[in-house]
């Protein structure tokens, strides 16, 4: 009977986790905990560091997941995912019993090799497929602030359920990324244990086969995806340490955890640029706040690396943007007393100086000095300062 014990712990488990993933997924202002199981996927780690070359102390929450799944397969889907747990609940609603995945491909272990693969180039393609950012995804549409076809957009977790319903566990068994990563790792150790049978070992002939042939193709569609995405384009401001545009385009998981953290509400999915591989990266709108001078949360919760990790204090030095004033609009054009951007800025980069010509009092902005934070253009009582992207 320990078999029925220990399966009731797993269960127990299971509920457990998926209950705390749905809450910190949820923007209830958890700051540093929000959207926290984003770092527990390895899949999402591999891609972002191999991608950025860089490697931060969160990243081993998922390289010990990593490493009990090649002793123990598919533990952090048994136990942990609230992914698997979800598609399970429906796969057992579902009247499609005759169903069976063997009949389909095994998908989800080609999209991790050759995601991870092509990641060593630099571009992680199916990043974006990661059951935990799909998971958050969802819940930032609680966020507010998007439009409709932007939260069409965050439905990917309401369809894998529904096409469980027709399809049981087609997500978990054939189609996730994360799931192909830990089957992928259970055949990579059995292949190492030589002295066994590989017939009793569960072994595919195809497995050496398909190990070499996905991380070929991923190399080589890392190298040409990046000769083929448009050049950089930077029509909207994104987060303070954000990577560079095509590369933040890329790598950026939609998953919102960064939107629903901060504490200014400055930020919101990005819908209405134009760039088609922008859409639903975090764009920051000042019309509630600035970007405050001590805060790093975003670069602190985002579990790819889309925003690098920063120190407040080295905040003054990663440009957003940069203010641009129209001088038609200043109140000091008008003979009316106004300091409100310069007392306003937490970086002294807007000094109050006489007009060469006419001595009319203006503000100047000093382009060095200044970060784009918006604290001047959110104070302006005429809405005459814009940042700009730089």
């Amino acid at each position: 009977m320990a078999w029925l014990t220990n399966t009731a712990r797993r269960i127990k488990l299971r509920n457990l986790s998926a209950f705390l993933a749905i809450l910190l997924a949820i923007p209830l202002g958890w700051k540093g905990l929000t959207g926290f199981y984003t770092w527990l996927s390895p899949f999402i780690m591999l891609n972002s560091v191999f991608a950025l070359k860089s490697v931060v102390w969160l990243n081993s929450l998922a390289l010990a997941i990593l490493i009990l799944a090649f002793f123990r397969k598919r533990w952090f889907c048994r136990n942990i995912c609230p992914v698997g747990w979800s598609c399970d609940l429906i796969s057992d609603c579902s009247r499609c019993k005759n169903f069976s995945v063997r009949a389909i491909p095994p998908v989800g272990k080609w999209l991790a090799l050759i995601s991870i693969s092509a990641s060593l180039a630099g571009i992680p393609l199916f990043i974006l497929l990661d059951p935990m950012s799909v998971f958050n995804g969802f819940f930032s549409v609680l966020s507010g602030n998007l439009s409709t076809v932007g939260i069409l957009s965050l439905l990917g977790l309401p369809l894998l359920l529904t096409l469980h319903l027709f399809l049981p566990g087609i997500w978990c068994a054939r189609l996730c990324p994360l799931g192909g990563l830990q089957d992928e790792l259970s055949e990579i150790k059995n292949l190492l244990q030589k002295n066994q049978n590989k017939e009793k070992d569960g072994i595919r002939p195809d497995s050496r086969r398909r190990l070499f042939l996905a991380s070929g193709a991923g190399l080589v569609a890392g190298f040409l995806t990046d000769r083929i995405l448009p050049a950089e384009g930077n029509n909207f401001l994104r987060p303070p340490g954000a990577v560079p545009p095509k590369l933040f385009n890329i790598i950026c998981l939609r998953c919102g955890n960064c939107i629903k953290a901060c504490p200014t509400g400055i930020l919101s999915h990005q819908t209405g640029s134009g760039d088609a591989m922008a859409w639903l990266v975090p764009e920051i709108i000042f019309d509630k706040g600035y970007c405050l001078e001590s805060c790093n949360l975003c670069s602190r919760i985002c579990p790819s690396g889309a925003i690098t990790l920063f120190s407040p204090g080295a905040k003054s030095q990663l440009k957003i943007g940069s203010a641009s004033v129209t001088l038609g609009k200043c109140l000091l054009t008008g003979n009316s007393e106004c300091d409100r951007c310069k007392t306003a800025c937490p970086y002294e980069a807007i000094t109050i100086e006489p007009d060469g010509e006419s001595l009319q009092m203006r503000p100047v902005v000093d382009p060095d000095k200044c970060n784009g934070c918006g604290a001047c253009a959110v104070i302006c009582p005429p809405g005459t300062i814009r940042i700009i992207p730089v």
